[in-house]
């Protein structure tokens, strides 16, 4: 037996008032029943027996037409059900809601009875998009008139009947493998039964970390990569970049397409509204290997982006930031692939992989280039001057970036108005104390005030420049000499045509960056430690030594920048530290070394150590510190050297032959002397 069913609203009618006449009348509304409908319910008898439940909102009773010519049916109040036999046939129902204020409303639904018993019963499983334990089940057969659904998640629960042409809907209290039942229904004894499994987890969506035993991270391989996707396995080696406990592998089998990797379809779009950056936590066996990732439109691969990035370590966890910056936000982005040795054929390798996520797109700092895209720079306008990045508008000259920042001082503006933006990273006046800035302003003199604060202390100083020339790039510089080294400047204030109000000028302006001398572009002899370059020490025995901004700028060392060494408590009597140079030592006017100290402990002994990474060869030489807790130079007599050897690292001690205790001491310009 077939029912289907056809529903529409005819009529919407009957707003009647009532009220009591006494002195403090007051008029009552009541509105007509609206979204007026009826459950249909088939006997299984063969006998055409049809229950019919109205519902409605705002309904006291309802008055049946059973549409096969026979009377209508008495009132039925809200919340009953009225039963009735139908022969073979297409019939309208019609059903009348009404209020006691005589405000009613119909619709009519049309049903087609056939007592064929139902053939070729299919159903499908539709998981719901936002809740994971949701899902829809909507059967098709011939010759059936309606479908019982058991969800299988509880003996107790009653199967959900439904129309031919619905769906059933449920949600499960938890996750697991619930077997689904559907029974096609024809009116008659005679019924078709199927069942089918679906398995309820949590959703397959960023971030993924490979931790949840509830999630079928689904990853499928294709260029010939391993068949069984991507195994979670025991993490390789735990560090501080990745210390979780399961990550997934990647084996990219040998001779498999240089084109080979892993693809995954998340349960929901990626939220690329706020940023574009993806980041994933890697360990791969070699330096230097090629890892795209790409993001592209389910239904759609024409819709993508994708960004390689290099590993710069091996066998050990390291994070890998990917800046899709052609991601358009008002696209949808749920497939994400990884090509690991992206050009190469497999070779058998493993590589691992975890903890995919959105992340902020740049770590932002000096120099700020706005070539990350828009989305990375969040500037702040104060007094009417918005800032945004946008396409370069005149790629000439001395600036051919793509993309800079546009602040657009409205009309009315304040005399103040600006905007400022957060770094991530400090402006470091240890690297040079003058800030260059490209600017492009619609006229020429017009004052440029540059400031930077502390906002955790309140510290600030600004510098202002004129503008030369109208309508084209030009380059201002900065003196920020004023500057304390000490404090950490995060923030920077960007004011144009500062001490006049706004008539809605443009002003574009990038690469803010350090300027003048920023310092060795190589690590030799002098060391100065002076400006941006990176001076990598090797620590031993319990010692630690890194660049920083020198703490104490007075006497014979008022440079920005000295090297630390700490020699914590219980460190060897040895504990030192060693750094390579670039160029081997030149000993051919003077053998004769000096280096700037500064030490807690008076009389310590500095030992400065020379190697050649080329042989066994070594040479070292003991100085003492004159004084405490101030600069003071210490000379080192190299006459001895082999000067047929090439002496290309420095090693220093701190109070040698005794154990740490948790001292600092700091030294600077080692250099030859006469």
């Amino acid at each position: 037996m077939k029912l289907i069913y056809k529903f529409c609203l005819i009529i919407i009618a009957g707003l009647l008032f009532s009220a009591c006449e006494r002195d403090d009348m007051t008029e009552v509304q009541v509105n007509q029943p609206t979204n007026v409908d009826a459950d249909l319910k088939l006997s299984n008898d063969n006998s055409g027996l049809l229950t019919i439940i109205p519902k409605a909102v705002g309904a006291n009773y309802f008055i049946i037409d059973f549409g096969d010519d026979s009377d209508p049916s008495d009132p039925v109040l809200a919340g009953n059900q009225i039963s009735h036999t139908y022969g073979e046939g297409e019939f309208t129902i019609g059903i009348t809601a009404r209020n006691l204020t005589g405000g009613e409303a119909t619709a009519f639904k049309t049903v087609l009875i056939s007592f064929d018993p139902p053939e070729n019963l299919d159903f499908t499983i539709t998981r719901d998009t936002e809740n994971p334990l949701k899902v829809f089940v909507t059967p098709t057969a011939d010759k059936a008139i309606g479908f019982e659904v058991d969800f299988g998640e509880s003996d107790d629960d009653e199967p959900v009947f439904i129309l031919a042409g619905e769906s059933a809907e449920h949600i499960y209290a938890g996750i697991g493998t619930y077997t689904i039942t559907v029974t096609a229904l024809s009116g008659g004894e005679a019924t078709l039964s199927l069942s089918k499994e679906v398995e309820i987890t949590d959703p397959f969506v960023l971030p993924i970390d490979f931790e949840s035993p509830t999630v079928d991270y689904a990853f499928n391989n294709f260029g010939g990569g391993e068949g069984d996707g991507v195994p979670i396995v025991d993490n390789p080696d735990p560090n501080d970049v990745n210390s979780s406990s399961k990550v997934g592998a990647y084996t990219k089998v040998a001779g498999s397409e240089d084109w080979a990797g892993t693809s995954a379809r998340l349960n929901e779009n990626i939220d690329f509204s706020s940023t574009q950056a993806i980041a994933m936590d890697v360990y791969s066996p070699a330096v230097g290997v090629p890892v795209l990732f790409k993001v592209e439109q389910d239904g759609n691969p024409e819709v993508f982006a994708e960004l390689v990035q290099n590993t710069s370590v091996a066998n050990e966890w390291e994070t890998l930031t990917f800046n899709l910056v052609d991601v358009d936000p008002n696209e949808s982005y749920s497939i994400i692939a990884i090509f690991f040795n992206f050009g190469t054929s497999g070779t058998g390798e493993t590589y691992y992989f975890d903890n995919i996520r959105l992340t902020n797109p740049v770590q932002l700092g000096l120099p700020l280039d706005f070539e990350s895209g828009p989305s990375a720079y969040q500037f702040i306008e104060f007094g009417g001057a918005p800032v945004s990045v946008v396409t370069n508008p005149d790629i000439s000259g001395i600036n051919t970036s793509a993309n800079v920042a546009e602040l657009l001082k409205a009309p009315g503006s304040e005399v103040w108005a600006g905007a400022f933006i957060d770094l991530d990273v400090q402006v470091d006046f240890g690297i040079s104390s003058t800030l260059s800035l490209k600017v492009w302003s619609p006229e020429a003199d017009i004052p440029v005030v540059l400031k930077i604060e502390n906002p955790e202390t309140g510290a600030e100083v600004e510098v202002s420049a004129q503008v030369p020339v109208a309508q084209e790039w030009v380059e201002l510089e900065f003196d920020f000499s004023s500057a304390s080294t000490s404090e950490a400047w995060t923030r920077v204030v960007f004011f144009f045509n500062f001490g006049t109000a706004g008539t809605g000028e443009l002003y574009y302006f990038d690469d803010l960056a350090y300027a003048g001398d920023t310092g060795p572009t190589s690590v030799k002899l002098p060391l100065t430690f002076e400006g941006s370059l990176d001076y990598t020490w090797e620590n031993f025995g319990g010692a630690e030594t890194e660049v920083i901004n020198n703490p104490d700028p007075s006497g014979i060392n008022t440079s920005n920048r000295v090297a630390q060494l700490f020699k914590s408590a219980g460190s060897e009597v040895w504990a030192g530290s060693f750094i390579d140079l670039d160029e081997a030592i030149d000993f051919n006017s003077t053998r004769r070394i000096s280096m700037k100290v500064w030490s807690p402990i008076e009389g310590a002994t500095v030992l400065l150590k020379l190697e050649t990474t080329l042989s066994a060869y070594e040479i070292e030489v003991p100085g003492t510190v004159a004084v405490a807790e101030e600069w003071s130079e210490v000379i080192f007599d190299f006459s001895d050297v082999d000067l047929s050897e090439l002496m290309n690292r420095v090693v220093v001690f701190m109070d040698f032959g005794n154990p740490g205790g948790d001292d600092t001491f700091y030294f600077d310009d080692i250099q030859l002397i006469n």
